[in-house]
């Protein structure tokens, strides 16, 4: 490419919007995206492992139990744990690529989300792709809205199915029951997330969710290691007729890899977070441990009977047990906002543009929010099945954020400027993305296909 060409593709990069650089981040990470990059800014290593963790700790390991379901104690376990490590691989490529493609004369910046890296690689990468740069940002655009709104259909049909037990105090399924909550549900939703529209307002529901979650989670905890039985009356190993099940639920709940850039951004000590053995790697292990411990007891505990959300097998009439449930259903209706604001933040400005008057825009705004909140709601009430509502959101899109997209990002990375990754290399990102590719493919399939056969 001569310098007219390098011209163009500068003012491509420096005129393309930003907001969806950080839009992958969960909780209170999506709320540092509007943020300045100041020194002053920046998070110390131990609220920077907090927020890590708080990010990949959500309603997805609550349907660990029933990925072990699919695939056997032993064979879950093991699963679960080269999954965890193969997605932590994946994002400490991201991190790589971003390091080396900040040093290219042609760069967004020194910090790049998610979406900014996949960009930056393809407009500094071979020419042959350099036209597909404003195609791959989109792309990842569209994976990310995908991945929100399916966080946000999970949450609703979540939310029904516990707070109909805690009502009823009864585990018996009441469908009717669930949609009435439902339509009650998005009126509130609504109410909610038309009213508050901004980042600070959320800030303050996710420190309620970030405690909730982990409240709930001990009173999980307690109750699945009271009168488990013996590991051997639970099969070790499946079959292989369900592992595309178990890959998509499993795969859900590892949907951190759009928290990686922005927590490296915000670091105080970026170095200490992406280095091999540093605060990222630390920060996965424990989350890897606690998805383990989760899904493994869980599933010893419940075995076949294990429903879409541990937290459905918790005794109804317990108090102990309606709390935790109470508690999740607080923590999850109130990280809706946080989920609900990455779509809208990359939807809303392509609609804003068109709309002239100010009033206008306001209206436009509080509208857009609506429809889109009945959006996820038709969804979760056609699809009211939590087990597989997650296998297929787990499938479909989280798998393509982290299995398959970064591998991609790492060849064309180190492609560029008529250099050639190593053999090693490119065994390793085919591999890692057939991975993906098959998960993906046969995860979707499997779960529209339970979608079908139960409706």
């Amino acid at each position: 490419m001569g310098a007219r060409g390098d011209v163009e593709v500068t003012r491509k990069l420096l005129s393309s919007t930003t907001s969806y650089e950080d839009s992958g981040a969960h909780t209170d990470v999506i709320l540092q995206q509007s943020r300045d990059f100041t020194e002053e800014n920046r998070t110390s290593s131990c609220k920077t492992l907090m927020n890590l963790l708080k990010g990949n700790i959500g309603p997805g390991i609550l349907a660990l139990p029933i990925a072990f379901k699919y695939a056997g104690l032993w064979a879950g376990a093991v699963g679960l744990f080269m999954l965890g490590y193969i997605s932590l691989h994946c994002q400490h490529m991201l991190m790589t690529c971003s390091n080396i493609l900040k040093e290219r004369p042609i760069s967004m910046g020194e910090r790049l989300g998610y979406a900014g890296v996949v960009e930056n690689c393809l407009a500094t990468g071979p020419i042959f792709f350099r036209k597909f740069q404003n195609a791959g940002r989109v792309m990842i655009n569209v994976f990310l809205i995908v991945t929100q709104l399916g966080f946000c259909c999970v949450y609703i049909v979540f939310v029904a199915q516990n707070f109909r037990q805690v009502l009823l105090g009864s585990n018996k399924e009441n469908g009717e029951l669930d949609l009435i909550i439902m339509g009650i549900e998005l009126i509130v939703v609504i109410i909610y997330c038309t009213t508050i529209q901004t980042l600070h307002g959320l800030s303050y529901f996710s420190y309620v969710a970030n405690f909730l979650n982990f409240a709930g989670l001990i009173f999980v905890l307690y109750y699945v290691v009271q009168g488990s039985p013996p590991q051997s009356v639970r099969p070790a190993f499946l079959g292989w007729y369900d592992m595309p099940m178990y890959f998509g639920t499993a795969v859900y709940a590892f949907e951190g890899i759009g928290l990686v850039m922005p927590l490296k951004n915000k670091a105080a000590d970026e170095w200490d977070f992406s280095r091999r053995c540093g605060l990222l790697s630390l920060g996965m292990t424990i989350v890897i441990a606690l998805y383990i411990a989760i899904g493994f007891l869980g599933y010893l505990k419940y075995g076949d009977h294990v429903l879409g959300s541990i937290t459905l097998n918790l005794p109804a009439v317990d108090m102990l047990s309606r709390l935790t449930k109470i508690t999740f259903v607080v923590s999850v209706f109130v990280t809706y906002g946080l989920q609900f604001y990455v779509p809208v933040n990359i939807l809303w400005p392509k609609i804003e543009h068109r709309l002239s008057s100010p009033r206008a825009k306001s209206v436009g705004n509080v509208v857009f929010r609506i429809l889109l909140i009945l959006f996820t709601g038709a969804i979760a009430m056609v699809i009211p099945h939590l087990d597989l509502l997650i296998a297929l959101i787990g499938a479909l899109a989280s798998s393509s954020l982290a299995l398959i997209f970064p591998p991609i990002i790492e060849l064309l990375t180190l492609s560029a400027e008529g250099n050639r990754p190593s053999v090693l290399i490119i065994v390793k990102d085919v591999a890692i993305m057939l991975l993906g590719l098959l998960g993906c493919i046969t995860g979707t399939y499997a779960a529209i296909l339970g979608i079908v056969n139960v409706s």
